[in-house]
């Protein structure tokens, strides 16, 4: 039921993500520099929820053979992949997907939060690396958008981690390189705007979309009266090296 969900507002928001994923794409910025500060050449690399491409177009940076693609709902990204290798489509859900194995490289950028069983998934992930391959992640910590709790919203994915509990969902036998958590805060002008960036980047499903219309309206009278609000991501990074 929750994958089905999920599935149903970002394949309905896919065309409106780019433009309103700004808080996405630094993170997929921040996670591609981290992932080079360790490798450059990675000849099988496999992405969870590639999305857009937002960290996709980053991986194609590095000297790569072939990369595999995966999303639940959004189509392969259009952009030319470097090299030799070929890019090769696996889409559906994450956690009942059959990853290719001896991966160089498995990265993903803002989808961990949607994962039900994170641990599960990530020892899946862990056993598809050959030795001294890298897993590289970023999710959202507990304390993500803070504003919604004042609202009286729910929280918006199943599994936030912070950096050290990814770390700590780890299987044994990897070594961690990279643990880092980080604020981001986006200002806007009014309620709407604000209402308009989560509907435009798929979270509305899980917020603001459970109310109705007249609920809606009065909370964005109430968030106006404060004056200009924020919406504050707290995302985190992992970056491990399996041994």
């Amino acid at each position: 039921m929750m994958m089905a969900r999920i599935a149903a507002e970002f394949s309905r928001h896919h065309h409106s993500y780019e433009g309103a994923a700004l808080a996405q794409a630094r993170i997929a910025v921040g996670l591609a520099e981290g992932i080079f500060s360790h490798i450059s050449t990675a000849r099988r690399v496999l992405e969870l929820g590639h999305g857009t491409g937002l960290l996709t177009r980053q991986l194609a940076r590095l000297n790569s053979g072939d990369i595999w693609l995966n999303d639940l709902v959004a189509p392969l990204p259009q952009l030319a992949w470097p090299g030799q290798g070929r890019v090769y489509p696996l889409p559906g859900d994450a956690a009942a997907c059959d990853f290719p194995r001896d991966l160089d490289l498995l990265a993903s950028a803002s989808m961990l939060q949607w994962i039900a069983d994170p641990r599960g998934l990530l020892a899946k992930a862990v056993r598809a690396l050959r030795p001294t391959g890298l897993l590289a992640l970023s999710g959202f910590g507990p304390d993500n958008f803070p504003e919604f709790s004042g609202w009286g919203l729910p929280r918006g994915a199943p599994s936030y981690l912070n950096a050290a509990g990814i770390c700590d969902a780890l299987p044994a036998g990897m070594e961690g390189l990279v643990l880092r958590d980080e604020t981001i805060t986006l200002q806007f002008e009014s309620a709407e705007d604000l209402f308009a960036h989560l509907r435009a980047s798929g979270v509305n499903g899980f917020a603001a979309g459970r109310l109705s219309p007249g609920r809606l309206r009065g909370l964005m009278r109430e968030i106006n009266a404060a004056g200009p609000p924020t919406l504050t991501y707290r995302p985190s990074y992992c970056i491990a090296r399996r041994s």
